[in-house]
């Protein structure tokens, strides 16, 4: 519903207030890179749950397999989709780390999965992090 300028009180915020890591915020950049590689549901709903949290880098944070089925309502294998799709897609990628003699390895949990992914180089490059609000779009 728009708001009329004068509408608003002086002081007032006219804008939602959500609690930390209730919604997720998907950079217009993101947005335009799924559509371009016909991104299917899973993968949609995937990439929602993932942006919950996104770093300055474009990594995302930790969130398990589980913790996303209970958040969108997908099955274990329907996440697996979803993530398959994104990777074979190009719009994410492993996070690499840096041993201290050099090597780099990917970021594993306990069990051996890739525990944290991150957008890759190309599809970060077309957001823009300087108002939040515009993008350059994708190349």
């Amino acid at each position: 519903m728009p708001v009329g300028r004068n509408e608003v009180e002086p002081g007032k915020v006219p804008f939602a207030r959500f609690e930390a890591q209730t919604y997720s915020t998907m950079p217009e950049g993101l947005v335009m890179a799924m559509t371009a590689a016909q991104v299917g549901r899973n993968g949609w709903s995937v990439m929602i749950a993932l942006c919950r949290m996104i770093y300055s880098n474009g990594a995302f944070g930790r969130v398990s397999a589980k913790e996303i089925s209970a958040r969108t309502g997908l099955t274990a294998n329907q996440v697996r989709r979803g993530m398959e799709e994104l990777r074979d897609k190009g719009l994410i990628v492993p996070v690499i780390h840096r041993t201290e003699d050099g090597r780099r390895i990917l970021d594993r949990s306990c069990q051996g999965h890739v525990a944290q992914y991150c957008i890759t180089k190309d599809v970060w490059a077309s957001v823009s992090l300087d108002s939040g609000l515009h993008t350059n779009g994708p190349s």
